[in-house]
């Protein structure tokens, strides 16, 4: 008989060291947080660090003087130390201000770099003033006594204190006419500067010729040609001042008496 083999248990060899290794990368990870903890502490009350210059750009409207006052508090304050979300929300406290972007510079200067919302209409109150008011109908604020801004405006039935800068103005004829100049701008550029008033009537969008005075209603398609044919009416068709050109019929202008 053949002798049987009997089968012995092999003993497993225990991984060591490994354990070992894992308690060295946990101090090695604890002494680098560490160190990072201590060089921020120590960064952070240097005062060659401190801010002592503002540096702002992308700004028109708000002036230097005012966004340096809003950001006076800041400095002496040590760079790493700053909040820029609590500067954003300083600085956009101006209507014109639409976001910002806040840097730090070494090794003590303050970046601020504005993006302004850009009027496009100006709204005229019941009280004969002025507002400006930008695509989506926010009221910006408006410095100094001059309208250097050259924008149509729009006649409205609402009261200066109904106008508050920063907020959007809800308002339905508002809303069409943003609408009106928005298409003009997008597929009428050139005839935009010619405009110099808006207003509405029973839901219905007329414009204003600065060159002449006449009415026109815009139309709802093919907005450039039609502002084209109305060019060639205007300079050949002895038009009345006071009649009304409505553009709304595809391929004509159609000349009605006006009030």
């Amino acid at each position: 008989m053949r002798d049987k083999k009997i089968p012995t248990k092999t003993k497993s060899r225990k991984r060591r060291g490994n354990s070992r290794y894992f308690v060295f990368f946990l101090l090695i990870l604890m002494g680098l947080t560490a160190l990072g903890f201590g060089s921020y502490r120590l960064l952070a009350n240097l005062d060659w660090l401190n801010v002592r210059k503002l540096e702002i750009s992308g700004n028109s409207a708000v002036a230097d003087s005012l966004l340096r006052g809003a950001l006076q508090p800041y400095l002496g304050q040590n760079l790493l130390k700053l909040d820029q979300a609590e500067i954003k929300a300083q600085v956009s406290g101006f209507a014109r201000v639409k976001s910002v972007k806040v840097k730090r510079k070494l090794f003590n200067t303050l970046l601020v770099k504005i993006t302004e919302r850009k009027p496009t209409l100006y709204v005229k109150s019941l009280e004969g003033d002025l507002h400006p008011v930008d695509e989506e109908g926010i009221v910006l604020e408006h410095y100094g006594g001059v309208y250097t801004e050259n924008l149509p405006l729009v006649n409205l039935l609402v009261h200066n204190a109904d106008l508050h800068s920063g907020q959007k103005l809800s308002n339905a004829s508002l809303d069409k006419v943003l609408a009106t100049h928005r298409r003009i701008l997008g597929e009428a550029p050139d005839f935009a500067p010619n405009i110099s008033e808006y207003y509405t009537i029973d839901n219905t969008v007329y414009i204003i010729d600065a060159r002449n005075g006449l009415r026109l209603i815009p139309s709802e398609k093919n907005l450039a040609r039609q502002l084209s044919r109305y060019e060639f009416v205007r300079d050949n068709g002895n038009v009345n001042q006071s009649s009304i050109l409505d553009l709304r019929t595809d391929n004509q202008v159609v000349v009605r008496a006006g009030g």
